[in-house]
């Protein structure tokens, strides 16, 4: 068919060529078959019936695209992001419940009573009888008095009194030689650390056997600046032993 379009048109255009005076120029087979091609594609274009495979890709519908399966294309549904919940753990029996309050900060507290810091034994207690303000201790120290402590220029003593009783049915040893004893007494909110001495009632370094029932007079020292022991109106004394410790208002 299309051999014969070709030929039609050629010989359309000898004629015209004809009928104007000219001759038929020579062409060979080559020249002759691009003419004839380039003519076919001109009249197709002019018919609506033909479509040219060489189309903007904006004019192409999905119908034009072609679906092979002849079922309409669908589109993919986007896939919904689920809406952020709560990112914490649910609970279960395998996840851990740490209470952070209660019997947790008095452990790390560390907080005992006054004998217990102090070491010694469950039997033996400690009464606190009072204190005094002294230049020296003891204050009447007769000839036989060993040891006494006397508080430097300026300064005074503190002595706190303390009445140390073995209330159990047996002996007991009341030692803090071999403790770990840091002191601090508190007078009005000043504070000094306990003195440590050689003489035989300072809880400092004692050592002694009660038996029972039996009790002792018992002190603490500490050294001020005098002034700061003028209208005492507060005592707080403060014992460490370790992870031990014990703060006690006396007054």
């Amino acid at each position: 068919m299309k051999k014969k379009v070709v030929a039609a048109l050629l010989t359309g255009m000898a004629l015209a060529m004809a009928g104007c005076g000219n001759a038929i120029p020579d062409m060979t087979d080559d020249q002759l078959q691009a003419v004839g091609e380039y003519t076919a594609m001109l009249l197709l274009s002019h018919d609506a019936n033909y479509r040219s495979r060489l189309v903007e890709v904006e004019t192409l519908t999905t119908e034009e695209i072609g679906e092979p399966s002849g079922q309409p294309l669908e589109t993919p549904a986007p896939e919904e992001t689920p809406a952020p919940g709560n990112a914490g753990m649910d609970p279960t029996e395998d996840t851990p419940v740490i209470d952070l309050t209660g019997s947790q900060g008095n452990e790390e507290q560390g907080e005992v009573s006054l004998e217990e810091a102090l070491g010694l034994p469950g039997q033996l207690t400690l009464s606190y009888t009072g204190h005094e303000i002294v230049d020296s201790y003891p204050r009447d120290a007769s000839s036989e008095e060993y040891f006494t402590v006397d508080a430097g220029d300026g300064n005074q003593l503190a002595v706190l009194h303390f009445t140390l009783q073995n209330q159990g049915d047996g002996t007991e040893t009341a030692d803090t030689m071999g403790q770990n004893l840091l002191v601090r007494v508190s007078v009005n909110g000043i504070t000094s650390i306990s003195l440590t001495t050689l003489l035989e009632d300072d809880l400092m370094l004692y050592r002694e056997r009660l038996g029972p029932g039996e009790s002792r007079d018992v002190v603490f020292l500490a050294e001020f600046e005098a002034q700061s022991l003028q209208d005492v109106a507060s005592i707080e004394i403060n014992v460490k032993n370790d992870e031990k410790k014990a703060t006690i208002q006396l007054e």
